[in-house]
């Protein structure tokens, strides 16, 4: 009897033990408020953290809202990024505000009668919710709440993923960033819940992590995202929790410290990211997973880069973003690289060359704000949220971004994922900084366009784009090539065409007025000024195309301008084009 009661002793204590279990472990609770008091950054982030959850203090908590008919998921979003936030906030300082109103989501987000299954992103955003503030708080919640808690990560998540998704496509395989966000979602669920249901949660825990190690396909063969820079950070930040989280039980792919490098890139002076596919232009915010990454790999090139825009989103305005963007933030502070010592970064390599299902060439004057910066893409618009946008670039200098890409539509529109996608302007070539031959849109060929090669001298770097697999029947060579200048920043592209079909449209969007002065075209922001300028004879004169949509469901693209010009069909077009801030 006496070594029945003190195995139930050690039992208890053992299991008093295992909560806090996700990433913030109690005896990592020292070196977080020691990182806090000694690096300045690490003290601002905290202050950002705090102030954000202060006012959620008085903010509603989630509701059962589908104002699309479809997706819970602002709902899940907005339970995640309270629960991290006071969650966080009552873990660091004790201050029991905190702690009661994490409780309140947790309440509310219980309370719903489901998470929405049906778009299952919902359900694994709001089990990771529940998961966290369940672990996190669980010393200081009464038996009822765990048991509360517990049943509704098991009968609204755990216990569906069987129900509802034992022969969908995303739960067997490794698709897009659904499979990252669902497979962590329900590992982390499992995970805190194992105890109550082993038979249950400890497949779903090995499953989530075959998820993630089969993920690794996004990434190569060298880092480039296929969905774009915020499907990244939504797929990536998932992904990170899962491998944070499991440690040594879980491969590392080192694939990973490339893409670090690759989101590095593909951010532009302006702090604004080339927003192919589906994704719309703003100010960029490191998240939790580049903290993760540059540390995990000790990579000081891009722990000077997260610390430097975390610096530089602090002082002009983190608290912008959506809570739906920034709802992971607080994890920064588990992961934040240290600071590079003096002299321990070089300048960063100017030029990057990224391939796989979607390609680019990222070339660049310097590692500054004001520097000029081109960002060249190949790929396929067959790519999970692709747009048909070979060929596509995007322009900054001088603290300006002069060639935009314009974004996404609406999700809701009828077909945007379906037969119907290539209808919208803004998923076509018709919008892109692209080439448009005979009028017709590009192909989708199975195996991106690849950019080629990069090439340097004089002071300056090349780059070359074959494009003919998403010109297929239109043209039989599409050559694409840039020099950039390394002084200047002022480039000069080259377009060859054989054999097309029709006349051949060059053309860019700007959000400057154009003003057409015979082979010059003269853009002016904020009193600084680009000349474009062509140089071939090719035929045809510059003029400003139609960015009106078909219906007006579409973005009607007001603020946008498209310029360029069509050169007549000949056996070979060689189109030459330079542009320069003065």
């Amino acid at each position: 009897m006496r070594s029945m009661c003190l195995w139930l002793a050690c039992a208890g204590a053992v299991m008093a033990e295992v909560h806090p279990r996700l990433w913030f472990r109690e005896d990592a609770e020292g070196a977080v408020k020691q990182r806090i008091a000694n690096d300045p950054l690490a003290r601002d982030v905290q202050a950002h953290i705090v102030k954000r959850a202060e006012k959620v203090l008085d903010e509603r908590t989630c509701e059962y809202r589908i104002p699309d008919g479809k997706r819970l998921l602002s709902e899940s979003r907005l339970a995640l990024h309270n629960v991290l936030h006071c969650g966080w906030v009552w873990r660091t300082t004790g201050d029991v505000r905190f702690k009661e109103r994490t409780i309140r989501e947790l309440d509310a987000a219980c309370a719903l009668k489901d998470w929405n299954p049906s778009h299952f992103l919902d359900t694994a955003e709001m089990a990771t919710a529940v998961a966290v503030g369940y672990d996190w708080l669980f010393p200081a919640l009464s038996d009822e709440q765990k048991r509360r808690y517990e049943d509704a990560l098991l009968e609204k998540a755990l216990r569906v993923v069987g129900e509802k998704h034992a022969k969908t496509g995303w739960w067997k395989g490794a698709t897009n960033n659904w499979t990252q966000v669902c497979g962590t979602g329900m590992a982390l669920a499992a995970e805190v819940v194992k105890e109550r249901d082993p038979a249950l949660c400890e497949p779903l825990v090995e499953h989530g992590k075959k998820q993630i190690e089969s993920c690794e396909s996004f990434y190569l063969p060298d880092g480039a995202y296929p969905e774009g820079p915020s499907y990244w950070h939504y797929g990536t930040n998932y992904e990170v929790l899962l491998l944070a989280q499991l440690g040594k039980g879980i491969k590392v792919p080192e694939v990973l410290r490339r893409s670090g490098d690759f989101m590095r890139h593909v951010t532009g002076p302006t702090r604004v990211t080339f927003n192919y596919a589906d994704g719309n232009p703003g100010a960029e915010v490191p998240s939790p997973a580049q903290s993760w990454i540059a540390t995990h790999f000790k990579d000081v090139e891009q722990a000077a880069h997260v610390r430097s825009l975390l610096e530089r989103s602090l002082k002009e305005g983190t608290g912008n973003g959506t809570t739906g963007d920034l709802r992971f933030f607080p994890l920064h502070l588990l992961w934040l690289p240290e600071a590079p010592g003096a002299g321990k970064t070089g300048p960063g390599y100017l030029g990057a060359r990224f391939n796989g299902e979607q390609s680019f060439a990222f070339l660049r004057t310097a590692w500054t704000p004001d520097a000029a910066w081109l960002a060249v893409k190949g790929g396929t618009g067959a790519a999970s949220h692709g747009h048909l946008d070979a060929g596509a670039f995007v322009y900054e200098a001088k603290g300006v971004r002069w060639f935009h890409d314009i974004g996404k539509d609406d999700y809701n529109m009828p077909g945007y994922f379906g037969n119907q996608r290539w209808d919208y302007l803004r998923l076509n070539n018709l919008s892109h900084n692209t080439l448009v031959i005979d009028g017709k849109l590009q192909a989708t060929p199975r195996e991106g366009c690849t950019v080629s090669e990069i090439f340097s001298g004089n002071s300056k770097l090349g780059v070359v784009v074959k494009l003919a697999p998403a010109y297929q029947g239109q043209a039989q060579v599409v050559d694409r090539s840039f020099t950039f200048d390394l002084k200047d920043g002022s480039v000069r592209t080259y377009d060859i065409v054989t054999k097309p079909v029709g006349p051949v449209r060059w053309a860019v969007v700007t959000k400057a007025k154009p003003k057409i002065e015979g082979s010059r075209v003269t853009l002016e922001v904020s009193g600084k000024r680009l000349v474009l300028e062509r140089h071939d004879k090719a035929g045809g004169v510059w003029e400003e195309y139609s960015l009106k949509p078909k219906t007006e469901r579409e973005q009607q693209n007001k603020g946008f301008y498209l310029i360029g010009f069509s050169a007549p069909r000949a056996d070979e077009l060689k189109l030459e084009v330079s542009w320069k801030v003065e």
